[in-house]
């Protein structure tokens, strides 16, 4: 299965309401780890500091948030999937709500 495959598939898991969700990305060959960053890099994917040093984490915003408009991260998955760069991805935890910030109340 794809990274655009797997993803589409995690889109489709999420409830109407969601507001981001994270999604892991894990390569299989670490010496293709600086055309991964590259090419993940549209969807400001976060390496993680863990043993191995070749897994990212995306954030998908669904309307407006911190986070990377799906659209985009499907780009970016596509391109790993043209580089032909094998892996996984995964799904994390959702969120549901997301409250805008409160108004400013003091200030010019």
């Amino acid at each position: 299965m794809t990274h655009v495959e797997r993803f589409q598939e995690l889109l489709a898991e999420q409830p109407g309401d969601w507001a981001f969700f994270e999604v892991y990305v894990a390569l299989e060959d670490p010496l293709r780890l600086n055309e991964a960053r590259v090419a993940l890099a549209r969807a400001n994917a976060r390496p993680l500091k863990e043993p191995g040093g070749h897994d990212f984490a995306i954030t998908v915003a669904n309307t407006h948030g911190h986070g990377a408009a799906p659209g985009v991260v499907r780009s970016a998955l596509s391109l790993l999937d043209r580089l032909e760069i094998e892996g996984h991805t995964w799904g994390g935890e959702a969120y549901s709500t997301l409250r805008p910030a409160p108004p400013h109340r003091y200030g010019p």
